[in-house]
């Protein structure tokens, strides 16, 4: 059997970031999104989403009862850094690649869901994972929050780089 682990939504402007642990073979899911405050300038400075990440995936492999048997691929995201350090001091067999199929597939589709909770009428899917889809993803996103950026920043990641140096200027319409 084989476990895959990757993340939706790093690189969206909006939101926090989804982390999905799939067993290929049965299908078998476990998702759940990092909160949004781990985004905000305090928390992401401290980099707390890492815990986060590391959480999910944790009580992804126990929900799901993977054994130290089994093969586990990791995205190789910089947020799986915790997650990769805690699976190799648990002992689990992994190794750090680009995540395909299923677990891409679907982890996308429930990110897409995700930001539709939040009040974004139609997000562009990625399916390809081409920069044209990450780019009309971001802009379209950051064109939303603009449409009403008081009411929209707290779904921002303002932690990020792109918030600080633009500051509030980004919010602007």
């Amino acid at each position: 059997m084989t476990v895959q682990i990757d993340d939706q939504g790093w690189g969206t402007p909006i939101g926090g970031v989804g982390i999905i642990v799939v067993r290929k073979e049965t299908s078998e899911i476990y998702y759940d999104i990092i909160p949004i405050e781990c985004f905000n300038l305090e928390m992401f400075k401290k980099k707390a989403y890492l815990t986060e990440a590391k959480n999910i995936v944790e009580e992804g492999i126990k929900k799901l009862n993977v054994s130290k048997d089994e093969e586990i691929e990791i995205c190789s995201g910089c947020i799986h850094d915790k997650t990769a350090q805690w699976l190799k001091n648990e002992d689990y067999k992994f190794t750090v690649r680009k995540i395909d199929g299923i677990a891409q597939q679907k982890g996308e589709e429930m990110f897409i869901e995700y930001l539709r909770g939040l009040g974004v009428p139609d997000p562009p899917p990625i399916v390809e994972e081409t920069v044209d889809e990450y780019k009309a993803q971001f802009f379209y996103l950051m064109d939303w929050v603009k449409d009403d950026p008081i009411g929209r920043v707290h779904l921002c990641k303002t932690g990020w780089p792109y918030f600080k140096k633009k500051g509030k200027l980004c919010l602007e319409k």
